[in-house]
C-alpha cells in the first residue's frame, strides 16, 4: 500500500504480484476494498494496481469535483509515477467509464480494456436510481455497513463528495461514452451479469461489444447481478485469462 501526492492530493493505492501491470478502476462511491479477493487472484499472473479515486475510500477527501478528467489525470500520474508506459485496464461500472475515457486519451498505454457492469450513459431511469440510493440512506442499513467498510468512518463525507460530482451535466457528458465507442480500439472483454438493471442495463454491454470494434463478450448466467467481478469472481479469472491468451494469438499471429 502506498500514497501519491497529486497537485497536494493524496490518492491511496495498493501494488500486488508481478508480471504485466493490470490497473483496476472501481466503481461508484466505492474504493479498491470492492475487489477484496479478486486482487490476489489476479496477483497470480499480473502486477495488480488498485487506487481509489481522490475524494474516495482511503485517498484524500475533498471538494466536488468541477473537472470531471481530473480522476483520469491522476491516473495517469499514476502510471507515470510507477513508470508504466502500457497497462492493461479494467474497470467496473463506474469504473468502465473511467477505463474508457482512459483508451480514448491514450489508446496506445493501454494494452487491452476489460469493462464490467458497463455503463455507455445513464438513462433517466438510472439516475433518479441512483440519486435515490445517494440521498435516501438508512444509517443501520446495508448499504450504510457496506460504505463503512469501503470508506472509513467518514464514509458519510465520501459518500457526498460522490453524489454531489457526479450531479454535474459536466460530469454525465464526459462519462457519457455512447458516442465515443467506435474509437475504442482496443482489444476489449465486456462482462455483465444475467439480471438486468436501471443503472447498469444488460443492453450496455450489447451495444458496447456491437458498435466498438475488436471486442469479446462474456454474460454470466444463473441470476448474476451487474458485476460479475463481484458475483463469480472465480469465473471471471478465468474468462479473462481465456480473453488474454486469445489476445496474445491474435498479436503472434
Amino acid at each position: 500500500m502506498a500514497r501519491l501526492a497529486v497537485d497536494g492530493v493524496e490518492v491511496y493505492y495498493e501494488d500486488q504480484g508481478q508480471g504485466e501491470p493490470l490497473l483496476l478502476v472501481h466503481g461508484a462511491a466505492a474504493s479498491g476494498r470492492w475487489f477484496g479477493d479478486l486482487v490476489p487472484q489476479l496477483a497470480r499472473e499480473y502486477r495488480v494496481i488498485v487506487p481509489d479515486l481522490r475524494g474516495l475510500g482511503r485517498s484524500q477527501r475533498v471538494a466536488p469535483l468541477t473537472r470531471p478528467q481530473v480522476w483520469v489525470e491522476d491516473l495517469w500520474r499514476l502510471l507515470d509515477e510507477l513508470g508504466l508506459d502500457q497497462v492493461h485496464v479494467a474497470g467496473v461500472s463506474l469504473g468502465s467509464r473511467i477505463a474508457g475515457r482512459l483508451v480514448l486519451d491514450d489508446a496506445a498505454r493501454v494494452r487491452t480494456l476489460t469493462v464490467d457492469a458497463p455503463i455507455i450513459g445513464l438513462s433517466n431511469s438510472g439516475n433518479a436510481s441512483l440519486n435515490t440510493v445517494f440521498t435516501n440512506v438508512d444509517p443501520d442499513g446495508e448499504q450504510a455497513r457496506e460504505w463503512q467498510s469501503l470508506h472509513g468512518d467518514d464514509w458519510r463525507d465520501a459518500v457526498d463528495f460522490y453524489a454531489r460530482t457526479r450531479s454535474t451535466a459536466e460530469f454525465q457528458e464526459y462519462f457519457t461514452l455512447r458516442p465515443h465507442l467506435a474509437d475504442l480500439t482496443v482489444p476489449t472483454l465486456v462482462c455483465r451479469g444475467d439480471l438486468d438493471d436501471p443503472i447498469h442495463p444488460v443492453d450496455d454491454a450489447f451495444i458496447w461489444h456491437k458498435q466498438a470494434p475488436n471486442t469479446q463478450l462474456f454474460i454470466a448466467p444463473g441470476l448474476t447481478q451487474s458485476s460479475v467481478m463481484l458475483e463469480r469472481t472465480e469465473q471471471f479469472v478465468v474468462e479473462f485469462a481465456s480473453f488474454q491468451a486469445r489476445c496474445a494469438l491474435a498479436s503472434a499471429a
